[in-house]
């Protein structure tokens, strides 16, 4: 969750993240299951623009022999101590700044952007910049979501600070551009797009200021099962239709890259 998002929730004192947030997590553990079969050597994983941490203390509950460590420009003393008590019984590192970030035992494994380059003016820079890190080398695996297709930009988006959507063509030509080389990708949550465009189309722009995002979430813990089952049945019902030549687009896109050699 966005801190954007994470500010909504903590003012509202909500307790559940969003069923979108939660599929999210079952998408990308699925996506990366083929590359993560050791799940014993000990490794490092980061997570870049990590908001509210909730999806690497998730992915450290499967890999545990995978060394957290959450990175986020928008995090300041009071959240990162509040986060520390929130997940103490994470052994998660907290870095303001990719460059404070201090691996003790080896490179960074794992790398993950999740809908993030979309917040960032110069994506490709970017990208450029942490390719070239102390602690990332050539075994180290980007994965990349972002919110996709550039008509459905909205007020959402807006809100966030997105510069852009992402088609899976850009997205590929970006991370090329940015010295990346791809090792697969794709798009998921097909069953969003025609409420996503329903949406866009009936909005208007001068409700920027109503929008609260994912972080205002409020609908119980029945009803946020049922949406995260949804859609996860929608990641899995697609991924099948694509294995016999049916590929159907989504509401968002991902990659997973290394370092061109």
């Amino acid at each position: 969750m966005d801190i954007k998002e994470l500010n909504v929730k903590t003012k509202n004192n909500k307790k559940l993240n969003h069923p979108w947030e939660m599929a999210r997590i079952e998408v990308v553990l699925d996506i990366l299951k083929p590359l993560l079969k050791d799940k014993t050597t000990e490794k490092n994983v980061l997570d870049i623009g990590c908001g509210d941490v909730f999806f690497i203390s998730e992915f450290y509950k499967r890999y545990p022999n995978f060394k957290p460590s959450a990175v986020d420009i928008a995090f300041t003393d009071e959240i990162i101590n509040n986060l520390k008590q929130e997940y103490s019984s994470f052994p998660i590192d907290y870095y303001k700044d990719v460059k404070d970030v201090n691996l003790t035992c080896g490179n960074a494994d794992l790398i993950f952007f999740l809908d993030v380059i979309e917040h960032i003016e110069n994506d490709i820079d970017f990208l450029k910049g942490i390719k070239e890190l102390p602690y990332v080398d050539n075994d180290s695996l980007f994965v990349i979501t972002v919110p996709a297709f550039q008509g459905l930009f909205c007020n959402h988006d807006k809100w966030l600070g997105h510069y852009r959507r992402y088609s899976n063509k850009m997205l590929r030509e970006h991370i090329s551009k940015a010295g990346l080389t791809e090792v697969k990708s794709g798009y998921f949550f097909f069953s969003l797009l025609i409420p996503r465009i329903i949406q866009q189309l009936i909005e208007k722009p001068s409700n920027e200021d109503k929008v609260e995002g994912i972080g205002n979430w409020n609908k119980g813990k029945a009803v946020t099962n049922i949406y995260k089952s949804i859609l996860t049945f929608d990641y899995y019902f697609t991924k099948v239709l694509s294995k016999i030549g049916i590929r159907l687009p989504g509401l968002s896109t991902y990659i997973i890259c290394k370092k061109a050699l």
